[in-house]
């Protein structure tokens, strides 16, 4: 995991730094992207987490959320993804976030739909090859070993003003995700029960539902810290 765990460090920290300064305006009233840390103490947002449940047999990184009618991670807010659960574990990985991911700006009406982004593992093994010399940023093409997915969620549920909760997402292993608000005092129930994991409908012959380029190709490398 050393390779995945640095690629992914790197597709997180390059979201800090993406957006340009003509660009900021726009993220801003979008309430996405890297712009939303200013808007901790304006009362017309609030700032939510982004976690995920992961009901498939593979690993799930670089999660995004954009509007509906952007393709640039100038735009992108960042969510957490989830690793596949092992056999031997008696609860699904994943589940509410951990970090501050998006400001909801409170005059948004419901239902709303965001663009959702993901990264998942194909072939471990090839993608944590010592020969997979694949820069995200650099190499034009597909990551050996992985795929970019895109789908779309549908909120119906706006968060509640300084309430406990934020945005979870479901991946399910016949490609489709899905979304909504929780406000579980307890870890969320998720969609999916454990012991039916093999019941599931699955994907077959192809990686997702709509596969898209790699996202990170031509944008600035961040720097990396030693």
């Amino acid at each position: 995991m050393k390779k995945r765990g640095l690629t992914a460090l790197l597709l997180a920290a390059s979201i800090i730094g993406i957006t340009a300064c003509d660009r900021m305006s726009e993220t801003e009233r979008n309430g996405l992207g890297p712009g939303g840390y200013i808007k901790w103490n304006d009362p017309n947002y609030e700032i939510i987490t982004a976690g995920s449940y992961n009901y498939t047999d593979y690993d799930i990184y670089g999660v995004y959320l954009l509007p509906p009618d952007k393709n640039d991670l100038d735009f992108a807010s960042s969510a957490d993804g989830a690793r596949a659960t092992r056999r031997d574990e008696d609860h699904w990985q994943g589940g509410p976030g951990g970090r501050a991911s998006l400001a909801w700006d409170f005059r948004w009406t419901t239902p709303k739909k965001f663009k959702v982004w993901w990264f998942r593992v194909v072939d471990k093994a090839l993608l944590e090859s010592p020969d997979n010399k694949f820069d995200p940023f650099t190499s034009p093409g597909k990551e050996p070993g992985g795929a970019w997915c895109e789908g779309e969620i549908t909120i119906t549920k706006p968060p509640i003003k300084d309430k406990a909760g934020g945005l979870l997402l479901h991946f399910f292993p016949d490609g489709r995700v899905e979304g909504d608000m929780d406000f579980s005092k307890e870890v969320p129930s998720p969609k999916v029960e454990l012991a039916k994991r093999d019941e599931q409908p699955k994907l077959e012959g192809r990686s997702c539902l709509k596969e898209i380029s790699n996202p990170f190709y031509g944008k600035k490398k961040p720097i990396q810290q030693n």
